[in-house]
């Protein structure tokens, strides 16, 4: 498969950014864009997270670890570790949004688990997805690429990442190659018919990344594109919320919230909810100069997603 020039360009600036970072450890989860970063890197340690012993990201990262690390960990851990860190999740972040709790633990389990091993510092893939269309949600706009580029650069001016926040509250610092300015500065004015193209019949994001490397990685380029929360197994635990709050007790603390204008999916988002209160008290009681969310009450930063509660679209 040949490489465009802007291909060959895009594949050296990744290369001179990350020879920085041969010294950190790196965050891999055998997906597209952190297996590039383990070719490029040949990290001296790379740790993977799973809850349990049978998520997709643990097999895929022992595959490309086998390969590039020098030292791969797998950080196991169980709902009983989950439940130990959310408030901490709640607290840092001032939400009660189930997606980004579960997601934001994943890599805090990361993180911690470097530092634990003696690194002060870290390498993860963020930003990838955004600037490349990686996201499963783009892939109904890969026929209106001139839609799909104005939600990207809709999506770059918002897009934020937990990783850098986690990273101070644990003293570990997180490096984003994809994020710096050289390389983001260059993605992002890479024609979109470069970031979506077909291969063997079906159309892909990330299209130029993944040609960049197939050569290096082989079939590892054309993993199928898992969330976090899917990759690492952690949705698993939206379902073990049932075992500690019964239906009795959810109707009625769903209705006492709801007198409070704040409107619970389920269980996972009521004893989240539980605990953001106990920190912040009801998203109505803050002053607010822009549009509430009508979910919850909190303050919206954009009109697209509310950070607080996790609705989309939230009015």
């Amino acid at each position: 498969m040949s490489l465009s020039y802007t291909g060959i360009i895009l594949k050296q600036k990744l290369r001179k950014i990350v020879s920085k970072y041969v010294d950190n450890s790196l965050l891999l989860s055998g997906g597209l864009d952190s297996s590039i970063l383990c070719y490029l890197m040949r990290p001296k340690f790379s740790v993977v997270i799973s809850l349990g012993h049978n998520s997709q990201d643990l097999k895929y990262a022992k595959e490309i670890a086998k390969k590039y690390s020098q030292n791969h960990v797998e950080c196991i851990v169980d709902f009983a570790d989950i439940i130990e860190i959310i408030p901490q999740i709640i607290k840092t972040f001032k939400t009660f949004d189930p997606l980004e709790i579960r997601n934001s633990s994943v890599i805090f389990f990361g993180i911690r688990e470097a530092k634990n091993n003696g690194y002060d510092s870290i390498v993860t893939g963020d930003g990838a997805d955004e600037l490349f269309a990686g996201y499963n949600y783009l892939q109904r706009y890969f026929t209106d690429l001139r839609k799909l580029q104005e939600i990207l650069t809709d999506l770059w001016k918002i897009m934020k990442f937990s990783s850098r926040k986690i990273g101070m509250t644990l003293g570990v610092i997180v490096n984003t190659p994809y994020l710096e300015k050289p390389l983001y500065d260059f993605a992002t004015a890479i024609d979109i018919n470069e970031k979506v193209g077909e291969y063997e019949g079906k159309k892909w994001g990330k299209f130029i990344l993944r040609k960049a490397f197939t050569e290096e990685l082989g079939l590892t380029v054309w993993r199928n594109k898992m969330a976090l929360e899917q990759g690492s197994g952690f949705e698993q635990i939206s379902h073990k919320f049932a075992e500690l709050i019964d239906d009795e007790e959810f109707d009625k603390e769903s209705n006492n919230v709801a007198l409070k204008n704040v409107i619970l999916r389920d269980k996972e988002h009521l004893y989240y909810y539980k605990i953001y209160e106990s920190f912040f008290g009801s998203p109505m009681n803050e002053p607010c100069n822009s549009p509430r969310c009508s979910f919850c009450g909190s303050c919206l930063l954009h009109s697209r997603y509310c950070y607080t509660c996790g609705a989309f679209p939230p009015i």
